[in-house]
């Protein structure tokens, strides 16, 4: 068995400090599955902060709640920038790199928040990060479209500070 040089297995990579293609868009439709398991209170205030006015997070939530969406391109980073209003909870796709990083970076803002994720997230040395949330398995892959336009697909979660489940998910029965 000889080094895998198509993917990239180093340490750097698997913590999550490896720059890599980290846009891709979420559709549409997963979306509006989310939209449909969630019972958000109508006066909360989202913060999509990987996200641009474009982004279906945006677009959909936008339609019953207040969204402040922000994004690196326009010089809001998110291990830097926080909004200057008030916000409840954050919800986005974020980066699938650093994803350890930026679960601590959630954790640290004490707000509750809800990421969708790739399920190859189990597999990486996320350390106890983890073990400080929950998590909702989507049964179909999730469709992306990357920045040059093609469509990728795979099994996502959403990953979620504990008690999100709890607060924030309709009550279903059978559950």
């Amino acid at each position: 068995m000889g080094i895998d040089k198509k993917n990239n297995y180093s340490i750097r990579n698997i913590l999550g400090y490896q720059k890599s293609n980290d846009e891709f868009y979420t559709s549409k439709e997963t979306v509006e599955k989310l939209l449909k398991i969630l019972n958000l209170p109508k006066n909360v205030v989202i913060w999509c902060p990987f996200d641009k006015p474009e982004s279906e997070f945006v677009r959909q939530f936008s339609k019953t709640y207040d969204v402040i969406a922000s994004h690196i391109d326009n010089g809001q980073d998110f291990y830097k920038y926080c909004p200057k209003r008030k916000w409840d909870l954050i919800i986005s796709n974020p980066p699938f790199s650093k994803k350890r990083i930026l679960i601590e970076r959630c954790m640290k803002l004490k707000k509750s928040f809800c990421l969708l994720y790739g399920t190859t997230i189990f597999s990486q040395s996320m350390g106890n990060t983890l073990n400080e949330c929950e998590f909702w398995f989507i049964q179909n892959n999730c469709k992306f479209k990357s920045k040059n336009g093609s469509i990728k697909s795979f099994q996502c979660c959403w990953v979620m500070s504990k008690g999100f489940k709890n607060k924030y998910f309709k009550k279903m029965k059978g559950k």
